[in-house]
């Protein structure tokens, strides 16, 4: 039987799928458990959620999402209470403290006396650790009542990356005001500040998870430089990938960067830094002058048309290959440097991909494991496999029409599913012209840029005031999206 929190996620998954209302007996089924538990979790969800009701229920009728409300809910549900810990849990807040120490030793005592357990529990809890460990080649070493993880440094960010698992949920337009992430503030505004000179030095905004990403690697890279200052990195870079590197627009940027970073902490940095954090810029998909090329590898194209040959095939239908073939192609071209030098983009919409594209996501995911094996490929996980299905997705649902209403797309969840939305409005309601995709951080240039715009569909919630009538809709933008859809474009016709 499935965790409380997955049975939760399970019921919300569900009620979003099913837009309208839902029977007790439908939840009885689909979750497996009784109805006394059913009505356990809706009140659960219900009360955590501080503005009213989450799920609404009506006698004869059953219950249904408000579904503003959920769009919300999504975005804002990152739990960091103190709390009574899970086992897991504890185990993860342990490593979190000797992943960053690490090699430095950590008093036992220390690591478990907040958690309030026993020599048992504590010795368990070590096993279980020494064995998640493994997987990073990294060992957890006991010496006189300490604990200590020993490894190398690309292994241990690693490690932090996975285990520590706010680096793979946060909104990186949240990190400014949230004051229940767990962040140094002044690292935090150094580092939007470096991505924010990234993205001007090229001309290009970074797009959502990708800048999370970046974060991530710049903040693990500020926390480890403070607790051990000096470290060696067993990589070594061959003299033909320093001098590819050195050639590239992005080498320049990534020197800064790490320059900069230098000056911050008021100390040197080893030259792998700035090779680390080219291949995160290099493993990132990007907006703008530099986001879209025609020229690819031989690997890419073939990996790319691999990808449209296998899905046609999956899929009984025939893919057109122009329609699709840039976009796909500039998606792969960074995720085979990714999955060259193992740096994992988390995909925080998998769960409704899957549950929304299920079909599409098992295509792709078994075109993947064919690539992989044809193309001698490290193994293609189920995020990426999560990113491909959306460009799928979208080539299926895409169709041109006459669109008379000018309408700007808002998101902060990435490239693909911004053009999938946009795909999806276009297809549904013809009388809608996508004027253009824009990023939710930038609402203050809207009136200047798109004086002419009438509505702005946005998957994220807009805080400021802006002069163009606005709808938020789920990313995946369900029947309910396309009702209440339908509403606003009726009042706008009706007030002109």
């Amino acid at each position: 039987m499935s965790s409380k929190i997955n049975r939760e996620q399970d019921l919300l998954l569900f009620l979003s799928k099913n837009q309208g209302y839902v029977t007790s007996e439908d939840l009885l089924e689909v979750l497996n458990v009784s109805q006394k538990t059913v009505y356990r979790l809706i009140n659960k969800i219900n009360n955590e959620y501080v503005d009213g009701p989450l799920i609404i229920s009506e006698r004869g009728r059953g219950y249904k999402l408000d579904y503003e409300k959920f769009i919300n809910y999504q975005k804002s549900n990152i739990k960091f209470k103190e709390i009574q810990f899970s086992p897991n849990e504890r185990r993860k807040r342990i490593m979190e403290e000797l992943l960053l120490s690490s090699p430095k030793p950590i008093n036992v005592y220390h690591l478990f006396s907040r958690y309030y357990v026993g020599d048992s529990v504590t010795f368990n809890d070590e096993q279980i650790m020494s064995e998640e460990l493994k997987k990073y080649n990294l060992v957890l070493e006991r010496k006189n009542r300490t604990l200590a993880i020993l490894g190398e440094e690309v292994n241990i960010r690693k490690a932090i990356k996975d285990i520590i698992e706010i680096f793979n949920m946060i909104d990186i337009d949240d990190l400014k005001r949230n004051q229940q992430l767990n962040f140094n503030q002044y690292d935090v505004l150094f580092i939007l500040d470096q991505l924010r000179k990234i993205e001007e030095d090229l001309d290009i905004t970074i797009p959502y998870p990708y800048n999370v990403n970046i974060f991530s690697h710049l903040y693990i890279l500020l926390s480890r430089s403070r607790k051990v200052p000096t470290r060696l990195f067993t990589d070594k870079i061959s003299n033909e990938e320093m001098e590819n590197m050195k050639r590239d627009i992005l080498y320049p940027v990534a020197k800064v960067i790490v320059h900069n970073i230098e000056k911050y902490l008021n100390s040197s940095l080893p030259d792998i830094e700035i090779y680390f954090l080219y291949q995160y810029l290099v493993s990132s998909r990007m907006q703008g002058s530099l986001a879209k090329t025609s020229t690819f590898s031989s690997e890419v194209i073939q990996v790319t048309k691999a990808y449209i040959e296998g899905m046609s095939t999956s899929l009984g239908i025939d893919i057109d290959s122009q329609s699709i073939f840039i976009d796909l192609a500039n998606h792969i071209k960074p995720m085979l440097n990714r999955l060259e030098h193992k740096i994992r983009v988390k995909n925080s919409l998998l769960s409704q991909i899957k549950v929304t594209y299920e079909e599409v996501f098992l295509g792709v995911t078994n075109v993947s494991e064919l690539v992989s094996e044809k193309f001698n490929l490290p193994a293609i996980n189920d995020d990426e496999n999560g990113f491909i299905t959306l460009y799928f997705a979208r080539a299926i649902e895409t169709g041109q029409h006459q669109r008379p209403i000018k309408t700007l797309i808002m998101c902060t969840t990435g490239i693909g599913t911004s053009e999938l939305l946009k795909a999806k409005v276009s297809k549904k309601f013809p009388e809608l012209e996508i004027v253009d995709v824009v990023a939710s951080r930038n609402t203050q240039m809207l009136k200047e840029k798109y004086s002419d715009a009438e509505l702005i569909l946005s998957t994220v919630h807009i805080k400021e005031e802006v002069p163009i009538p606005y709808l938020l809709v789920s990313a995946m933008f369900t029947i309910d999206d396309q009702k209440r859809l339908q509403g606003k474009i009726e009042e706008i016709y009706h007030g002109d």
